[in-house]
């Protein structure tokens, strides 16, 4: 009989303890962020109010519905109410964020081009287990068995991608001759350093697109290859870099700024703080330093230009930089899909926060651009807007102001006159570009093609001048022959890229860019 009461008063307890965990678990949660770290989480009133009903319409309502997407628009509008930089990541663009943040994926690692729905291979990214297993002209067919004629890109990318270390069968087309490569999926870098080389005997080039998971390394070893062939002088390239993960961001300004100088503190909901120190393990605490900015470089790019600017350590050089200086925390919401919520506000080492306003709403922060284009401030210093209020003095002694992006100390305008940048940033280059492609692709066999360095210190793009002129909308007759060298360097260089890569078309065009043009006149005046 004991036992038989021992057994019961067993089964109860289970029974408490269920319930009780279950009641909990209504209540209580936790999530993990992109670092796995666990977040506590303790629903409140309304949370459980919009539980109940989620369940409601799974199992009440009349019709039938898809709940997921009602959740996903929801919680949609509810992260775009916070701020302009809370993003919600439903389940179709996890992937894509996540190759984004760490910087590769999983693929044959191939450059192509699509000419008349025909898919042309450029070249195999170098260091990837395909390497040299297609050939600059070959024409992808089909993938075992599938065809990738006159597919969109998005259909192109998922017969291409898979698991890592999957075999895929390709049917190509090489001279003209059908021929059957296999080739092995595996992890494919996606470079953040995109251009790397020497501008003069003593001065460097560098140029970050993105702040991924190995943006670090990948600056660290350029700085050593540069360093090593005689670098004195940097330019750091964060043109166009919207940021990525803040740590990476101290990590590279910890290159560049001697063992404890404040990097960047940061300032959460509790206004707790946090402060990130440099260390004494930078490779280039010494050398000179100019950085380039524009009007997308944000987030991460202005943490490193501001620490830079703050110290005296770099010049910066270019156009007021977006104005980002929230701090986004990467949170799994538990069915793979995530949230990217806004923890903190970061600051300069002077002190200053360099976010833009966003109180008139979304629609008026995203046309912050536009109201730039329209006061005249990308063509006129005296345009931008300071505020006297948020003027703060920086550990190097000058003046520097918060409330929107970081001020150049030195001012290039956007040329609207400069042939070099009509070319550059020409809404109809992708048309001049394919263009180039076919006239390469027809000669791919020329002997030039086959050597980088060969390429780039003997090959003229001016043959084709005549021809570009005529897809440019420009008789002969009327192109002032003063502008060939920069027509020819644009050439030049959107065929480096197609056949070698972006390092190759940024070593092409430096020559004709407008801010490194205005660092080599700084370097003269300094002389």
């Amino acid at each position: 009989m004991k036992g038989f009461f021992k057994v019961i008063n067993i089964f109860l307890l289970v029974i408490i303890i269920f319930l009780v965990g279950f009641l909990v678990g209504k209540k209580y949660d936790f999530a993990l962020d992109d670092n796995k770290d666990i977040i506590g989480l303790q629903y409140s009133d309304n949370e459980q109010k919009i539980r109940r009903l989620v369940s409601l319409i799974d199992n009440e309502y009349v019709n039938e519905i898809n709940s997921d997407s009602l959740v996903d628009d929801a919680i949609n509008y509810m992260v775009g109410k916070l701020d302009p930089h809370s993003t919600y990541i439903n389940k179709a663009s996890v992937q894509q964020a996540e190759e984004q943040i760490k910087g590769e994926f999983v693929g044959i690692g191939v450059q192509f081009r699509v000419l008349s729905d025909t898919i042309i291979v450029e070249r195999t990214i170098p260091g990837t287990a395909n390497t040299g297993k297609l050939q600059f002209g070959d024409q992808l067919i089909s993938v075992d068995n599938q065809s990738l004629i006159a597919k969109d890109n998005k259909t192109i990318e998922t017969l291409l991608k898979g698991k890592k270390d999957s075999e895929i069968n390709l049917s190509v087309i090489r001279d003209n001759k059908p021929i059957t490569v296999k080739l092995k999926r595996t992890i494919v870098p996606i470079a953040t350093v995109t251009g790397e080389h020497m501008l003069t005997k003593d001065m460097g080039y560098i140029k970050l697109t993105r702040f991924s998971e190995n943006s670090a390394k990948e600056v660290h070893q350029a700085l050593d290859n540069l360093v090593g062939q005689g670098m004195k002088t940097l330019v750091f390239d964060l043109r166009g870099n919207g940021g990525g993960i803040m740590r990476i961001a101290e990590e590279i300004a910890d290159e560049f700024l001697t063992k404890d100088e404040l990097i960047v503190y940061t300032q959460d909901k509790s206004k707790k703080k946090k402060y990130i120190y440099a260390t004494n393990y930078g490779l280039f605490e010494k050398g000179k330093v100019y950085v380039l900015i524009d009007e997308s470089s944000a987030s991460s790019s202005e943490i490193v230009a501001g620490a830079l600017q703050d110290y005296g350590r770099g010049t910066i050089v270019g156009r007021r930089s977006f104005g980002k200086g929230l701090v986004q925390r990467e949170i799994n919401l538990g069915d793979n899909t995530r949230v990217r919520l806004t923890v903190a506000n970061y600051f300069t080492p002077s002190g200053r926060s360099i976010q833009k306003p966003y109180d008139k709403g979304t629609a008026k922060y995203s046309d912050d651009l536009y109201e730039r284009l329209k006061s005249g401030e990308l063509y006129n210093k005296d345009s931008i807007k300071i505020n006297k209020k948020l003027e703060y003095t920086a550990p190097s002694g000058k003046k520097v102001y918060g409330g929107g992006g970081i001020i150049p100390d030195e001012f290039v305008a956007l040329d609207t006159n400069s042939v070099a940048n009509w070319l550059y940033y020409n809404q109809d280059a992708n048309y001049f570009n394919d263009f180039l492609f076919k006239k390469i692709y027809t000669i791919h066999d020329f002997f030039m093609f086959h050597n980088e360095k060969t390429y780039l210190r003997y090959f003229s793009a001016g043959m084709y001048r005549k021809e570009f002129l005529g897809v440019l909308g420009i008789p002969a007759n009327e192109f002032n022959p003063i502008y060939s060298t920069t027509v020819d360097n644009y050439m030049k260089a959107v065929i480096a890229e197609d056949l070698y890569g972006s390092r190759a078309f940024y070593e092409v065009w430096s020559p004709e860019d407008e801010m490194i043009k205005r660092i080599f006149e700084l370097e003269n005046k300094s002389k």
